[in-house]
Formats: C-alpha cells, sequence, structure tokens
C-alpha cells in the first residue's frame, strides 16, 4: 500500500548537506516577524517596448518578507535557474542531470510564519512532450526554509507512479540562487463580505484567497498547532454557486514529500458562505491511487476585515 504523507505533518530541516526529517509540520512554529524598519527589498520598473502597462517587481531577499507578502495576498513570481546551485550531496561529478531552467507565478502554497523553523512549499507541475508518444508530466517542488530553496524534480508520468528518480539541489535564493519578486499592483483590494466576493467573482474577476490560521478554527480532534499557526492560500479561477447560495471553490497541487520519497496531491475544497464565514477542507491523497489519508484538516474562518481569518483580495491581473 502507498504511503500518504500530508505537508501538514511533516518538517524538513537541513543538518549541513543533508536532509533532517521529522514529524508535525505545524507544530512549534513561531509568530511572524513583522520587521519593516530595515526591508530587505529591490524595486525594478520593468516596461516591454510598445506595450501599455507599466509594472514594479520588488524582489524578495529574506524568509520573513516573503511570507508577509505571501499573507497580503501579493503576487509572487519565481525563477530557478537550478544550474548556479551547488549539487546535493552524493551527486557524482560524472553523472548526467537534467538541471531545470524554470519560473511562473506561485499558486496554491502552505506557509509557516517564522524563519526559525518556517518553511514555504508551493509546486510547479507540467505536461510535456519530449517525445511524439510520450507525453508525461515533470513536477519541480521547492521547500523555501529560511534562505535555502530545496528544489525537487522529477517526471513520474501521468499516473504519478515513478518516484524512484527525482532529484534535489539546494539552491541559496537570498543570494542570486534563484530570484523571487512580488508584482505589485495598485488596483489590489481586501474584500471582506460575501456579496462582494460573489460581485467580483461574478464580473469575471479573479479572487485571492489566504487562510491566516491565527483566527481560525478546527474542530475537535485537530492539534490545536495545526489550526493556528500557518498561512494557506492561492486563487480563485473557476468557482460555483450552490444551491443554498455559497461559492465553492478547489485547488489543488501535486508536490514531492521526502520523508518518503513519495509524491503526494493536496487538495483545498473552499465554501464561501452569506454568513460573512468561509470552510476549507485540506486534504491529502496518493496521487496513483487517489486513495485518501487519514489527517483532513478542517479550518473554519471568519471572512477577515484585517489580517486574520481568511483574506479575500480583489486584484487587477
Amino acid at each position: 500500500m502507498a504511503v500518504i504523507v500530508s505537508l501538514f505533518n511533516v518538517t524538513l530541516d537541513i543538518v549541513g548537506n543533508s536532509f533532517l526529517l521529522q514529524t508535525g509540520f505545524l507544530k512549534n512554529f513561531l509568530h511572524l516577524y513583522n520587521r519593516t524598519e530595515h526591508a530587505d527589498i529591490t524595486h525594478h520598473s520593468l516596461q516591454k517596448a510598445n506595450e501599455p502597462w507599466n509594472h514594479i517587481l520588488t524582489k524578495v531577499k529574506s524568509y520573513d518578507h516573503l511570507v508577509s507578502y505571501l499573507a497580503s495576498g501579493a503576487d509572487v513570481r519565481y525563477y530557478f535557474n537550478v544550474s548556479t546551485c551547488i549539487p546535493e550531496a552524493g551527486t557524482t561529478s560524472g553523472e548526467h542531470i537534467q538541471i531545470p531552467v524554470f519560473g511562473g507565478a506561485v499558486k496554491l502554497f502552505i506557509a509557516s510564519k517564522s524563519s526559525d523553523d518556517g518553511r514555504i512549499i508551493f509546486s510547479q507541475p507540467r505536461y510535456i512532450d519530449r517525445k511524439a508518444n510520450d507525453l508525461t508530466e515533470e513536477i519541480e517542488t521547492l521547500w523555501i526554509i529560511n534562505d535555502t530553496a530545496i528544489v525537487f524534480w522529477g517526471t513520474p508520468g501521468f499516473f504519478v507512479n515513478i518516484t524512484q528518480k527525482p532529484k534535489a539541489l539546494y539552491c541559496n535564493w537570498t543570494k542570486g540562487e534563484g530570484s523571487v519578486w512580488i508584482k505589485e499592483t495598485k488596483n489590489q483590494k481586501q474584500i471582506t463580505s460575501f456579496n462582494e466576493i460573489k460581485s467580483v467573482l461574478t464580473s469575471g474577476e479573479k479572487v485571492r484567497w489566504v487562510i491566516n490560521m491565527m483566527d481560525c478554527k478546527c474542530p475537535d480532534g485537530t492539534l490545536d498547532d495545526d489550526c493556528s499557526r500557518n498561512y494557506l492560500g492561492n486563487i480563485i479561477t473557476d468557482f460555483k454557486i450552490t444551491v443554498n447560495g455559497s461559492i465553492s471553490f478547489s485547488s489543488s497541487m501535486t508536490n514531492f514529500i521526502p520523508l518518503a520519497w513519495v509524491y503526494a496531491r493536496t487538495i483545498v475544497f473552499g465554501h464561501i458562505y452569506p454568513n460573512n464565514t468561509a470552510n476549507f477542507l485540506v486534504s491529502t491523497l496518493d496521487p496513483t491511487t487517489w486513495q485518501k489519508g487519514d489527517d483532513d484538516l478542517f479550518i473554519l474562518c471568519p471572512i477577515a476585515v484585517g489580517s486574520k481569518g481568511a483574506g479575500f483580495f480583489a486584484t487587477d491581473f
């Protein structure tokens, strides 16, 4: 039987160039550091020729600032040329490895609040056609731990059942081995009611959502730390208005879990209700068999007016 491992039950710490794997992903996290007086960021104004837009990219250089931006609903972009990074221990110089060069926008993410023992996890899956009759899926998973981004990559196939060949490299993303930016916009607005969220979605706009679990609740049987010390977020691009008037949506990612050297599929089901509350169910499944794990996480939140609860943001994407 395949091992199903949830991102909410795994921690990954770095000791030298090796992994120290522990259980309890959501335990022992500290509160987010709000260091604003010495922001370690760089602004870049980028404008392409003959295009009528101009936007600002803020290059992020610290874990705490990256978490702070994610928590505020920012549009986070990244680029990694992994050949600039130091290989993991045990990779021989004669071994042929195809080093990925990739980038994109952070979609579904899980983040803890402190650089002391925190991590940010997101993934980028793509379908590739290296050969005409060999269409398959390639997945890069990033675990950002303080100033280190561990990049896992592999080609697990359509059924995500080829797990013996993933590779990993360590990148110091704060020192130029990879780049992370915030795409700033003057038009982002936090929307604080069900009616506003429905109005934005039904007018054809996207809505970014971020759960600050500090002000959310979980039912009995869930560890307190699981529902208080993390962020979870993505973008609502597709939705359904149900018969009871609520708005339902879902997000998912397939990511690599180094604990058992397996892939896992994380699915978040969201429901927004007319009484200005939002419920979320986070499930982890075996991506090959779709067998569910035993650690579903139920999250019950108010729609945030400030920084706590479930925050929703309308943005001119």
